[in-house]
């Protein structure tokens, strides 16, 4: 998925001392439904875990990326066990 960085949040860590970052990705793009155009717009949590969050050490909001990963429950508990948040695998920043 490709996006823009719409909020860049700062590094915690996690009780075991794990490192995580989480952005919000704004995506835009144009797909085919049934044959016919349709405009996709979505803005989703993506979470970068030990090592990746140095990935984002140059990053800024505004910029575009490219991230590939896996979906997972935001939360277990509430509303958030039905938001949906990506778990960066690769994040690559692209301008």
């Amino acid at each position: 998925m490709t996006g823009v960085i719409v909020t860049l949040e700062k590094v915690a860590r996690s009780p075991a001392g794990v490192p995580r970052q989480r952005i919000w990705l704004e995506h835009r793009s144009r797909q085919e439904e049934d044959g016919h155009p349709r405009d996709v717009q979505l803005r989703i949590a993506v979470v970068l875990v030990g090592s990746k969050t140095g990935t984002l050490n140059t990053a800024r909001e505004g910029q575009r990326v490219r991230v590939t990963g896996f979906l997972s429950r935001a939360g277990y508990k509430g509303d958030a066990r039905d938001r949906l948040q990506m778990i960066a695998e690769t994040l690559v920043l692209l301008d």
